[in-house]
């Protein structure tokens, strides 16, 4: 009887890493204002629609786009009793979808478009090459940094990163 290789066992027993859940500022936030002034009420959490918003670190609340995307409605700031947002005029925040293309399926030779396909304004391209892998590219004039695709993406490729 031949015995099993039993290195091989570690392989069903090793845990998977697992990423934080991607956090981010709630959009028209007045930044420089915010700790000393949110008093972390709950309100813009039972607000959100979607959803998204969630108590963070502190219990002051994130949007974990690991959950949902954002509707960019302004239900949080209108429901909010301090003065922490900006006017929804301004823009609601300054960041934009990153691909980390080591993660990215279609980079791996996988056929994917979740990301692409939840995009509404159709910000995500996905570029084929010729004898290679295709690449996922972010018009940033066109993302609204919703998380929309984060949500969907199985590979967790996709976060938020703020604009310099």
């Amino acid at each position: 009887m031949q015995e099993a290789d039993q290195s091989k066992r570690r392989l069903f027993n090793r845990k998977l890493k697992q990423r934080a859940p991607f956090q981010s500022q709630l959009p028209w936030l007045k930044t420089e204002k915010f700790e000393s002034d949110c008093t972390r009420c709950g309100k813009c959490v039972e607000a959100c629609p979607t959803k998204v918003i969630v108590n963070g670190d502190g219990g002051y609340p994130v949007l974990d786009f690991r959950k949902a995307e954002c509707e960019l409605c302004y239900a949080c700031s209108e429901t909010c009793p301090e003065s922490l947002f900006h006017p929804n005029s301004h823009e609601p925040w300054q960041q934009e979808a990153s691909i980390d293309s080591s993660r990215c399926l279609n980079t791996q030779g996988v056929y994917c478009r979740s990301c692409a396909d939840s995009c509404e304004p159709e910000a995500l391209s996905i570029a084929a090459q010729i004898g290679g892998t295709a690449s996922l590219e972010v018009d940033s004039e066109l993302c609204s940094s919703c998380g929309a695709c984060i949500t969907v993406c199985p590979a967790q490729a996709i976060s938020i990163k703020v604009i310099e």
